[in-house]
């Protein structure tokens, strides 16, 4: 972006002399024309500053989107770094009090603290290894959005150390709570073939 300034001298003691023969007409129209010159001057400045260009209502949508998919998708790193260390904390504070967990086999974990069971249920069983990749994110108002997601890796038993893969498709329900994006939402399900 190129930024003009244009720095003038105008010697305005020339245009304000005072003629008494002419009975001040050429102080009159000697002003009258540094006035002039002065306005044609600025409004040249001004029309070779460069101009933000107007945003479009597709632009406007793109960023309107963008801040909250960043988010949103950060709340999935956080969800995935919390899993894999097993920290139930660290999960919990992801959700939103009214939360429900859907899991595959199982009834519904409704509520914050059976979120809490829940996870910690599957902690004391289970080890935790896995990546997730966004599908999608769908942003459907200012306060809720969805998340598609899949996940790869591995699970531990921790009762016997049998190691076996995973790979699971998510749906994530999210909403804002007090400027922060929360799973309100969550069920997922294996995408591995039955034994």
């Amino acid at each position: 972006m190129t930024c003009i300034h244009a720095v003038t001298y105008i010697p305005w003691k020339m245009f304000l002399r005072n003629d008494s023969s002419q009975g001040g007409t050429t102080m009159k129209t000697s002003l009258a024309l540094a006035i002039t010159g002065f306005a044609l001057l600025t409004a040249s400045v001004a029309a070779a500053q460069p101009r933000q260009p107007a945003s479009s209502p597709a632009d406007r949508r793109h960023q309107s989107v963008a801040q909250p998919r960043a988010a949103i998708e950060a709340v999935l790193k956080s969800y995935e770094q919390a899993l894999n260390a097993s920290d139930v904390e660290g999960v919990v504070q992801l959700y939103t009090d009214d939360a429900v967990v859907l899991a595959p086999n199982a009834p519904s974990a409704v509520g914050i603290g059976a979120v809490r069971a829940t996870y910690t249920g599957i902690f004391q069983a289970i080890d935790i290894d896995l990546t997730f990749k966004v599908a999608e994110v769908k942003v459907v108002s200012p306060n809720w959005a969805f998340l598609r997601s899949t996940s790869n890796g591995s699970i531990t038993v921790l009762a016997n150390g049998a190691h076996l893969p995973s790979s699971n498709q998510e749906l994530f329900v999210l909403h804002q709570v007090h400027g922060r994006w929360k799973l309100a939402r969550y069920s997922f399900s294996s995408i591995l073939p039955s034994a």
